[in-house]
């Protein structure tokens, strides 16, 4: 992620001091203009109404709570939060008339435009979303300084060229992958989908009903197109988008407008803003409630992962004859001659419908290989199962004479129910999240609908998984270092976080250094769990350990070497997913562990990692 950023190193200080200086030149004006709006957008509203102001206009998304970022995510409001396309038209419209009132002739009026664009796109990040979307707004005023009609093919062409001068690592940024798809989808689909609303769409250009259809035709195609991608980057996709961003839909236009005057307002003073974010309080506030209405609920989003490029074309090739066979089978509206062209469309349908047998068999070949079955623990002895859920972790503690418990959920839809059942798993004394991440957490719904859960062991968990445990019935208890447990014959010990650290609810960057580190003991043997806490991150003393469960798939961890060195672990664990787009486990990481003459057991490889305790040796079992 960093190097898409264009990072090229990342400096560790140990202490830093602010010189009070500023950049000049054009970058200092335009970080003038943005620390102005950033004040600006938080005089006299609730904090979380002017991170949401932050976010719609200028993109700022890191003060917004997490839970109303995941509300957004799950109810399909998240492009909200992301500058872009939409952010530019209504920047447009919003300028015309001001500028038409002051005089200014028609190709004036355009170049006006163009410059108030160009401003805004540093102003609001600068990011591969927002370029495409400047880029497409000046190739439409140029194209309007001319008299000439604009080609959409061509202007999204040339915006894929220009973000691509700017930064060529901006496709593989999700921002710019879906701000891309969305403007496809709606070319391709929004029009058809409309047309298709007849009866509720009307016939005069400028009706209500008119704009609902439309408006409704923008929201399915953009939604439709992305699905794909949300799917590969997050694991989920939003079951409610339509119903919620037709709710929005009124709210949002207006919120963009007050939130861009009172930026704009801003500049001259922030107390001239007061009234328009004052309104624009209680419009945000209506569009983050329904983002919690929609969002926050547990049949709020499809947990479902794409985890490769093929997999991604398969999903985008079966959306496409979805859609291709609904609009076939489906009467669009008369158009100008009244024609209703339905006299292909059943052939068509019947071409899709056929191809789609076709192509059938071959996806089913494409389906996972079933898992093999885990032996039960030897008499005195436990399992500690390394279940292979692609990229993610999910490991089961399996003592003799008492029920398991399980580490982590792996990542939503990787097979965690499958996963138990070959372990013949009925019920679970307790299971433990380290940390919120998606590849971690993303399962828990899963097992917690489906497999009696005692307790729920944890640091840091939101709103939905605290809702979904008490439905259960399943027990909450939250941990720090110190805390121990005995399951039979095996120990438990929490090592991190430390104690008495502050509470508060995480951000993404900062839960890998809080994730839940545990030391699990069988007489003299050691295993060290580690989640995602990386040894430069955080302070691990764990002394002699057997086994080694590598933090955060295998990523770069400039602390390895020394735990390694301390720890003089017999075998390094590594869970991770086959052909992963993070690169794990990293090459630094296989090397330090090869130096340190440890051996090396991958999930993305081997399959499912067993550890056997109930003898004088260590017992190892891997396979699928």
């Amino acid at each position: 992620r960093l190097r898409l950023l264009g990072t090229k190193m990342v400096l560790r200080a140990a202490q830093a001091r602010a010189t009070g200086g500023t950049r000049g030149g054009i970058p200092g004006v335009v970080d003038g203009l943005r620390r102005r709006a950033e004040v600006t957008l938080s005089k006299a509203m609730p904090e979380r109404e002017a991170a949401l102001a932050r976010g719609f206009v200028l993109g700022q998304d890191q003060d917004i709570p997490a839970s109303t970022v995941r509300d957004f995510r799950d109810s399909g409001l998240a492009h909200l939060l992301a500058v872009s396309g939409q952010n530019v038209v209504l920047l447009g419209l919003l300028a015309i008339p001001f500028l038409a009132l002051a005089g200014l002739r028609s190709r004036a009026r355009l170049l006006a435009l163009a410059a108030i664009i160009l401003v805004y796109i540093p102003v609001a990040g600068g990011g591969p979303s927002i370029q495409r979307a400047g880029v497409m707004g000046l190739a439409v005023l140029a194209a309007a300084a001319v008299d000439r009609p604009v080609m959409r093919t061509w202007s999204l062409c040339l915006a894929a060229a220009v973000t691509l001068i700017l930064n060529p690592l901006s496709t593989a940024d999700p921002g710019w992958q879906l701000s891309f798809a969305a403007v496809v989808g709606i070319a391709l689909l929004a029009r058809p989908i409309a047309r298709r609303l007849g009866p509720v769409r009307g016939s005069g250009p400028g009706s209500p009903m008119r704009a609902i259809a439309d408006g409704f035709g923008v929201t399915v195609a953009a939604s439709l197109a992305t699905l794909p991608l949300i799917a590969l980057h997050f694991d989920r996709i939003p079951v409610a988008t339509v119903t919620a961003n037709l709710l929005a839909m009124p709210a949002v236009a207006p919120s963009m407008w007050l939130g861009m005057a009172a930026g704009a307002i801003g500049q001259l003073s922030p107390a001239l803003a007061v009234p328009l974010n004052l309104v624009n309080s209680v419009l945000l506030g209506f569009i983050a409630q329904i983002a919690e209405w929609f969002g926050g609920q547990s049949w709020s989003a499809l947990e479902i992962g794409v985890d490769s490029p093929a997999r991604l074309a398969g999903a985008y090739l079966i959306l496409g004859l979805i859609c291709g066979f609904g609009l076939a089978i489906s009467r669009p509206s008369s158009d100008a001659s009244g024609v209703r062209g339905a006299g292909s469309s059943r052939v068509v349908a019947v071409a899709i419908a056929s191809f789609l047998l076709l192509v059938a068999p071959v996806l089913a070949t494409q389906m996972e290989p079933g898992r093999r079955t885990l032996a039960a623990p030897p008499p005195g002895g436990a399992r500690i199962e390394f279940l292979d859920v692609g990229q993610g972790d999910a490991i089961l503690i399996r003592p003799h004479g008492v029920d398991p418990v399980l580490v982590d959920f792996g990542p939503p839809g990787a097979g965690i129910l499958e996963a138990l059942r070959s372990a013949s798993v009925r019920r679970l004394s307790a299971a433990v999240l380290t940390h919120m991440d998606l590849d971690h957490a993303g399962g828990i719904y899963e097992v917690l609908d489906s497999v009696p859960v005692g307790t729920l062991i944890h640091d840091d968990l939101d709103r939905r998984a605290t809702l979904a445990a008490r439905r259960a019935g399943t027990d909450l208890l939250r941990v720090e270092a110190g805390d121990g447990f005995r399951l039979g014959p095996v120990e438990l010990e929490v090592l991190w976080p430390p104690p008495g650290t502050e509470r508060t609810e995480p951000r993404d960057s900062e839960r890998n250094a809080r994730s839940v580190v545990l030391l699990v003991s069988w007489r003299d043997r050691r295993i060290l769990l580690t989640g995602d806490a990386e040894a430069e991150e955080v302070s691990l003393v764990p002394g002699r350990l057997d086994v080694l469960k590598l933090a955060h798939h295998g990523s770069d961890d400039a602390g390895l070497p020394t735990l390694l060195a301390t720890a003089r672990p017999e075998l390094g664990i590594i869970s991770a997913g086959a052909g992963n787009r993070h690169g794990h486990p990293t090459d630094a990481v296989l090397a330090a562990l090869d130096e340190a003459g440890v051996g090396i057991l991958r999930t993305d490889r081997q399959g499912t990692l067993s550890v056997v305790f109930g003898g004088s040796k260590l017992g190892v079992e891997t396979g699928r």
